[in-house]
């Protein structure tokens, strides 16, 4: 994605540029080509900020998908460690009455 943007703003930066060179080597009064330079470069920086809109948006846009696909994931996991922590209880449950039953027969003996 940020590829494509670089190519994107480079585009414009070129087309600019272009125009601008277009206009200064017109044979056209000062005037007039100082006209075409201002109307050109307020078109110029309306699609610049345009193309940052869209950019920002999409930002937004993939940091919400992410934060999300994160939020699921420390679920997932919550989850499985809840589960590993009941089966090490009931495991250490299990261990804990087996031996204390055959340190009472040792006891008895």
């Amino acid at each position: 994605m940020r590829k494509l943007e670089s190519n994107l703003l480079a585009l414009m930066a070129g087309v600019a540029i272009g125009a601008l060179a277009g206009v200064l080597l017109a044979p056209d009064k000062g005037e007039a080509t100082r006209g075409r330079i201002a109307t050109r470069s307020r078109r110029f920086a309306k699609d610049i900020e345009e193309k940052s809109g869209e950019i920002k948006r999409d930002i937004q846009r993939k940091s919400a998908e992410l934060k999300k696909e994160l939020e699921d994931q420390v679920e997932v996991g919550k989850t499985k460690l809840t589960k590993l922590a009941d089966n090490l209880a009931a495991s250490a449950k299990e261990a804990f009455d087996k031996n204390g039953k055959k340190a009472s027969e040792i006891e008895k003996a």
